[in-house]
């Protein structure tokens, strides 16, 4: 059985966490409200509900890449840049959680108050976001197209 990547597994388990908060907040439409979805969006319930499904087909694509990074299920193709690209993308949208935190220390300026949910919202990307590369970065060898292959006969010898 091939060695796991646990990194790229909590990254997949989050991405159907993420699959599972997307699908109910696009349910209800008070939830997208809270979560900061406009009122254009919020008022049209079935635009609500297909834009929450296709985030949410994102999000299993996503996960699904984790898993097959973690070789828990075939490798999909273009693996290791999937993964870094999910990463990059995820990293990238928490990086707001950094500067979430530098305005209330007053190193940037304020423009206005900060809701709590944009707090939770960019800590969360940057969990996933971070799990995805530095899972990436420890199974790189691993994910290779021409890693070596292990000759059970030879090892039993």
């Amino acid at each position: 059985m091939k060695h796991s990547n646990y990194l790229l597994i909590l990254a997949g388990v989050l991405s159907f966490g993420a699959v599972i908060f997307q699908v109910a907040i696009g349910i209800v439409p008070e939830w997208s409200a809270y979560w900061g979805a406009s009122d254009e969006l919020v008022s049209n319930r079935a635009l609500l509900l297909g834009a929450s499904l296709v985030v949410g087909l994102l999000c299993v694509v996503a996960g699904l890449y984790a898993l097959s990074g973690a070789g828990l299920i075939r490798r999909l193709p273009l693996l290791r840049t999937g993964l870094l690209v999910v990463g990059i993308l995820c990293t990238l949208r928490g990086i707001a959680f950094v500067m979430l935190l530098l305005t209330v220390l007053g190193i940037l300026p304020s423009r206005g108050p900060i809701l709590t949910t944009a707090w939770q919202s960019a800590f969360v990307f940057l969990l996933i976001g971070l799990t995805y590369l530095f899972g990436l970065a420890y199974g790189w060898r691993s994910m290779s197209q021409h890693a070596p292959k292990v000759d059970r006969l030879a090892t039993a010898r």
